[in-house]
């Protein structure tokens, strides 16, 4: 390097303007530009001048760092460690690299966001409509939300994103919560409001469900959406299979939940925990299975004589998609089984509060969900619910309803969905029918998801 540097030198004092000048006098009216420009390229060329030495001091500096360290003694490799070849320095050098970099990558990210549309958060907005016509209830256009959803990356270290709804009941928070991203040891926390992970349609947005309406085994035993204002603990097991392992702690669980109040503090024995394990099982290239085991366990509940409540759900999901048809034709079953245990009162609690004492009882109740969904083509999608649900209160008969539905992807950002429904209900018994129409501006940190 050293040479070639020398060799640039000489060809550039060769190059130099008192060279080239006193070869030529000046013998025209253009001779004052010729001489300007001698100048300017003298003042070039001294600049390079400049910048080569510095160059030079530079790599004299390198190699006298180089031989001080090549003179240093090497310690002598144990016996039976072969001899260090080239090739293996390389390799060594390539590993303090990478470790280097992975200490220090958090701060350069850091220090790197210094575009103003990195600090801004991704922002969309979903229009969920449904026209519906039943029997007892007549017909409704209804504006079931308008979903506003924020994301964005805090830091290295925690992302954050919130849901905020507006339905004819008003406008609500439906999620603000941060996420942990860099925790060591494959662990993930969470804190404010969210949807617990339970089961597995329970924290689907109503909009995201594979049908229209929620199947009432949810609304009833889990109370709508899993709602949950809380923190939560997940973590991913070092195996070669894939198994997540999840603890919550909550002020309650469910977003339509009365039993208790966000709003009103509580003793230890009133929060609600959670636990979940969750696998995903790859039976070959076309066949998957999603598998998790759920429970939930509040230990006082005040309305029901402050005896514990526990729930318990099981689901699954088996997965049939042809690699040879990109994902847009294949099979989807899930089903999911939840039991829950608590003190209830016979007949269920009165509308208009009386003196007379409730006859509470231990009630073990039952309920799943089971549907099959076949995808035809890109953009049609067939499918069939049956949905079952024993009541919470004793002395009060169980729901079912039949669901045939027909999905129909106009675009990634466009679904319209037909649905027709058989409702067996306690006192009620009818025919129902569903035009949905769903639509999302923007990005959006959920929607339109499978899993």
């Amino acid at each position: 390097m050293r040479r070639i540097i020398q060799a640039l030198m000489a060809v550039v004092i060769c190059l130099s303007p008192s060279h080239v000048l006193t070869q030529t006098a000046p013998t025209s009216a253009h001779t004052r530009v010729r001489e300007t420009s001698a100048q300017q390229l003298k003042r070039d060329l001294d600049a390079m001048k400049q910048q080569m030495q510095q160059m030079q001091e530079k790599i004299l500096k390198q190699e006298e760092v180089i031989q001080k360290l090549s003179s240093q003694p090497s310690p002598p490799p144990p016996p039976a460690a072969p001899a260090v070849t080239a090739t293996g320095g390389e390799q060594f050098k390539r590993q303090v690299e990478e470790e280097i970099l992975a200490n220090i990558q958090p701060q350069l990210t850091a220090a790197n966001k210094t575009f103003p549309s990195q600090f801004n958060p991704a922002i969309g907005f979903i229009i969920d409509t449904v026209g519906s016509s039943r029997q007892k209830q007549r017909a409704n256009f209804e504006f079931r939300s308008g979903e506003l959803g924020i994301s964005a990356n805090v830091d290295p270290f925690t992302r954050g994103y919130a849901i905020i709804n507006g339905t004819p009941d008003g406008v609500e928070v439906e999620e603000a919560a941060i996420v942990t991203t860099a925790l060591p040891y494959n662990l993930t926390f969470k804190g404010g409001r969210f949807f617990a992970d339970f089961g597995r349609l329970s924290k689907f947005h109503d909009h995201d469900l594979p049908f229209v309406n929620r199947p009432v085994v949810l609304d009833t035993f889990v109370n709508g959406e899993s709602q949950a204002d809380g923190i939560e603990v997940s973590y991913l097991a070092p195996l070669s299979h894939y198994l997540t392992l999840t603890y919550g702690m909550y002020n309650k669980m469910g977003a339509e939940n009365e039993r208790v109040s966000n709003l009103v503090p509580r003793n230890f024995s009133e929060f609600t925990y959670m636990w979940r394990a969750a696998t995903f099982l790859n039976l070959n290239d076309e066949n998957s299975i999603d598998l998790g085991l759920n429970y939930a366990y509040t230990p006082k509940v005040k309305i029901d004589q402050g005896d514990n409540r526990q729930l318990a759900d099981v689901d699954l999901t088996y997965r049939y998609i042809p690699l040879s048809q990109a994902a847009y034709r294949g099979l989807v079953w899930g089903t999911e089984f939840l039991v829950n245990h608590e003190n209830r009162p016979v007949g269920g609690f009165p509308e208009v509060p009386s003196e007379n004492p409730l006859n509470f009882k231990q009630r073990n109740a039952l309920g799943l969900y089971s549907y099959l969904e076949a995808r035809l083509t890109r953009r049609f999608y067939l499918g069939f619910l049956v949905d079952w649900a024993q009541d919470l209160d004793p002395g009060v008969k169980s729901t079912i309803d039949y669901t045939p539905y027909l999905t129909i992807w106009a675009s990634e950002f466009q679904r319209i969905r037909l649905q027709y429904t058989r409702f067996e209900g306690p006192g009620n018994h009818e025919n129902e029918f569903f035009l949905q129409w769903t639509v999302i501006l923007g990005s959006h940190v959920h929607s339109f998801r499978d899993r």
